[in-house]
């Protein structure tokens, strides 16, 4: 029996899903179209159809990556008014993305670095993500916006080098991982208050 046709979507996630795996095992100049073509089992123009380029897959695959992990931390802010479960929400999200094969495109070697377009995309989420976190930090400790986005780009950065580094050494246990990386963002951001006189929101209980 003749395998069903794919739908546009459903071939476009296809080609992705191949490309992903591709770019990940061999990096961005280590992959031909042909070869993408021959490892999803299609011609070449049917690639060429829903992709014009190899650098256009690859920006698309970093786009649907840098989605998918701005969405998992915007899950973990909105699921709770909790700010410690919000905290370790956030970097284990950091933490789950090194483990999905697209992590290299987008943080580790096999991104195609001296490419604008890519870099401008990882930027501008990184923004978008600071802008969450940072309104909640000036809520809480009552810093003014410039403050309140230096400590979102700070914790920012303990999730995503934290999590680049467990990425490299498995033998630190994922939840362990994530706890001592919450721990210290934790105790950090407790340490601000809006009145030092009084209870910080933020301090650990």
């Amino acid at each position: 029996m003749a395998r069903a046709r794919l739908t546009a979507d459903e071939r476009r996630t296809q080609l992705l899903e191949v490309a992903g795996r591709l770019f990940s095992e061999l990096g961005f100049h280590g992959v031909s179209m042909e070869h993408l073509a021959d490892a999803a089992g299609v011609s070449k123009p049917v690639l060429y159809q829903h992709f014009t380029s190899k650098r256009d897959l690859y920006v698309a695959l970093v786009r649907e990556a840098v989605a998918e992990m701005e969405a998992q931390v915007r899950k973990a802010l909105d699921g709770t008014r909790d700010n410690r479960t919000r905290v370790q929400g956030a970097i284990a999200a950091y933490v789950d993305f090194v483990e999905d094969r697209r992590f290299g495109l987008v943080f580790g070697s096999q991104r195609l670095a001296e490419d604008e377009e890519v870099t401008a995309v990882i930027a501008e989420a990184d923004v978008r993500v600071a802008a969450v976190v940072g309104g909640l930090i000036a809520e809480d400790a009552g810093l003014d916006q410039p403050a309140a986005l230096l400590l979102a780009s700070a914790l920012r950065g303990i999730a995503t080098l934290g999590a680049r580094w467990w990425v490299d050494h498995p033998e630190l246990d994922k939840a362990d991982a994530v706890a001592l990386l919450s721990r210290l963002a934790w105790k950090g951001l407790g340490g601000f208050a809006p009145d030092s006189a009084s209870p910080a929101p933020m301090a650990p209980a």
